[in-house]
């Protein structure tokens, strides 16, 4: 007879307090502590007993049973560092054992038995969420197998190609209902402008030449492909209302490639400007060699020249190098993911578009794109992004005091690493 029990949360480094009673030692137990979810089933450890004799995952014997008698079972899991240390009977029997699968937290146990057999099981430790599992669950409630770039990615309707005609195309455009993240406030998101970019000799689209607002006054770009001062850009607010601002003057960071620019106003209250994260972001994720690692990167939302918000794996948020890191490949995505999922391509001009990680429904600046797989870390750049603000506003002939608010990680019970 197989039974199954879940936890009331995801535990991670925590310790699995297991009693066994043995009703007859001939026919034996098995138990396996897992995670499950999306259908998903992921093993940790494992423990079992026959004819007497009780064995862990790797086949080693280190204890014995016998009918009527109880066992205990305590297992150490050390989710920070993906190893496990258990206890027979109150004694430590093996130290620093590799789980089945790493980077995964405890939320169900599966018992085997014959007979009467029982188990009882205490769990104790961090049941926190990763701001990875976070991240991915934002999305997670907001999409389905039926989800797709196609119909529901465009944050508009009938957002086309101008073909050289400022007020042609998608100007205009209304809020589309059908987009999938509809519910997430993506105002900071410059969808026009008119410096444009002739994509394929049709003429210039003013699609093309993103930024996003990071203050009420001041947005920010890629450098290597910017808008300028007199340029105008468009915002559009929560009921489609389009909204133009002309940038006054702008400042090129020296080495990366990020730029700021001021605007001739303040934008008004029904336009939101993004977040950025804090410098030490990197201590909510689980990190090797400033990489993620591969399990636990959360899915985040970037957006191209259509404005489509699509799909990808987080690599890096702050690496060594100071540079986000992102996958570009529907090969790099399960489903239903990868249904969402955009190639970015050096021949399209998707650069300057934002990437956002989805935090409590809110949609925080990651970076803008600059290659195709990885672009400057705007949380290891806020003191120099602050920097450009200023000495945009110097040029400007403007003085607006005005700085990067932080994403306060401090008002939620994030896991830590």
């Amino acid at each position: 007879m197989k039974a199954t029990g879940s936890f009331s949360s995801l535990f991670k480094n925590s310790i699995i307090d297991v009693d066994i009673h043995i009703d007859d030692p001939y026919s034996g137990f098995d138990f396996t502590v897992y995670e499950t979810g999306l259908g998903i089933k992921y093993d940790i450890f494992n423990f079992s007993g026959s004819q007497g004799y009780v064995y862990d995952q790797s086949g080693r014997f280190f204890g014995g049973y016998r009918s009527g008698q109880s066992i205990n079972i305590t297992t150490h899991y050390d989710y920070s560092n993906d190893k496990f240390k258990y206890y027979f009977n109150n004694t430590l029997v093996a130290n620093d054992m590799d789980p089945t699968n790493n980077s995964k937290g405890i939320n169900s146990i599966e018992f085997e038995k014959n007979g009467n057999s029982t188990l009882e099981v205490n769990v104790t430790g961090q049941a926190k969420e990763s701001l990875s599992e976070h991240a991915t669950k934002q999305v997670d409630s907001r999409i389905s197998t039926e989800t797709t770039l196609a119909t529901n990615g465009g944050m508009f309707t009938n957002f086309t190609d101008p073909n050289g005609t400022l007020d042609g195309g998608g100007f205009g455009a209304s809020r589309s209902n059908d987009f999938w993240a509809k519910d997430i406030d993506f105002t900071s998101v410059v969808v026009w402008n008119n410096h444009g970019y002739d994509v394929d000799g049709s003429g210039l689209d003013f699609r093309a030449r993103c930024a996003t607002a990071i203050t009420k006054r001041h947005i920010i770009m890629a450098k290597h492909f910017k808008l300028v001062a007199t340029n105008i850009v468009y915002f559009v607010d929560s009921d489609g209302n389009w909204i133009s601002r002309t940038i006054s003057a702008i400042a090129d960071h020296a080495s990366e490639d990020i730029t700021v620019g001021v605007l001739n106003e303040d934008l008004p209250e029904d336009i939101a400007f993004a977040k950025i994260l804090p410098s030490d972001i990197n201590t909510f994720f689980k990190i090797a060699a400033t990489v993620i690692t591969e399990k636990t990167r959360p899915i985040v939302v970037g957006f191209n020249i259509d404005k489509q918000a699509n799909l990808r794996y987080l690599r890096g948020i702050k690496t060594i190098l100071d540079d986000v890191l992102y996958t570009n490949s529907a090969s790099d995505l399960p489903d239903p993911y990868d249904n969402l999922e955009y190639t970015l391509s050096e021949s399209v001009p998707d650069s300057s578009n934002p990437l956002f990680i989805i935090i409590d429904g809110e949609a925080v600046l990651l970076t803008s794109f600059f290659k195709t797989t990885y672009s400057p870390s705007y949380s290891a750049f806020l003191s120099d992004i602050n920097t450009l603000i200023a000495s945009a506003d110097s040029a400007a002939g403007v003085t607006t005091n005005l700085t990067l608010t932080e994403f306060n990680l401090d008002a939620f019970s994030f896991l830590t690493f």
